[in-house]
């Protein structure tokens, strides 16, 4: 499992925990699985999608960062909608 926290200059905006990620990115869509390697990556606009064991949670983000290491995925956005 992702451990996965995305948050706003104003709050954490939603913790879960996930069995994968879809994020778009500059140089196109980014899947990540548990055991993924390493990485740092700026998000563009687009819809980011987190698959939980229960559902999967879909929304519109207009950019960020992904920081991702050790089964954990930080996301820093500017706005959060769902």
């Amino acid at each position: 499992m992702i451990n996965v926290e995305v948050l706003t200059p104003r709050k954490i905006e939603l913790q879960t925990e996930a069995l994968c990620l879809i994020l778009p990115t500059l140089m196109g869509e980014l899947s990540i699985l548990p055991k993924h390697v390493p990485l740092i990556s700026v998000l563009r606009a687009g819809k980011m999608k987190i698959k939980t064991k229960e559902k999967e949670i879909a929304f519109e983000i207009e950019g960020g960062i992904l920081e991702f290491s050790n089964d954990k995925a930080v996301i820093l956005l500017k706005n959060f909608y769902i």
